[in-house]
């Protein structure tokens, strides 16, 4: 990172920033770009979860390279100056890598989703959520076990 004083790299104030920020951006490999997709997630330390079909351009492209990218922001905004020269901004960000996998055991599968879930509503209830039987079995869940992550600060 050019500007080390923006970087962070606490472990604990990376959780802080994925807490706060709404959506991840999910890269993938594709010929001839990346493919990018917002997906609402579930964080704990070493990994991600998201969901989705059980068929698409996620899967096809995450099955047949593995290695994926992501970046979450969490609370940008811009801050006016005077002039457009003097206008800044502010905001937390977390990127990294890792390597994507469709998960198939039943309990990571319930234990990625309520991650999201609890994400998404900021909370979860006690004995976690309850899903209908034919919305899990048309749900497809990813863990991603991260292999580098870093944050940034400005402002």
């Amino acid at each position: 990172m050019r500007r080390s004083e923006r970087e962070v790299t606490s472990a604990e104030r990376i959780s802080l920033i994925m807490a706060r920020a709404g959506v991840l951006y999910l890269a993938l490999h594709n010929d001839p770009a990346p493919y990018v997709v917002p997906v609402y997630f579930g964080f704990e330390p070493g990994r991600l979860y998201v969901h989705g079909a059980r068929e698409g351009t996620r899967l096809s492209l995450l099955r047949a390279r593995p290695d994926v990218g992501f970046c979450a922001v969490a609370e940008a905004q811009v801050v006016e100056g005077a002039s457009a020269c003097d206008f800044t901004a502010r905001a937390e960000s977390v990127m990294g890598t890792g390597t994507g996998r469709v998960v198939t055991d039943e309990a990571e599968r319930v234990h990625g989703l309520d991650l999201i879930m609890a994400h998404a509503v900021r909370s979860a209830p006690t004995g976690g959520f309850s899903y209908r039987p034919g919305s899990l079995e048309r749900t497809s869940v990813l863990a991603i076990d991260i292999t580098s992550i870093t944050g940034k600060r400005i402002g």
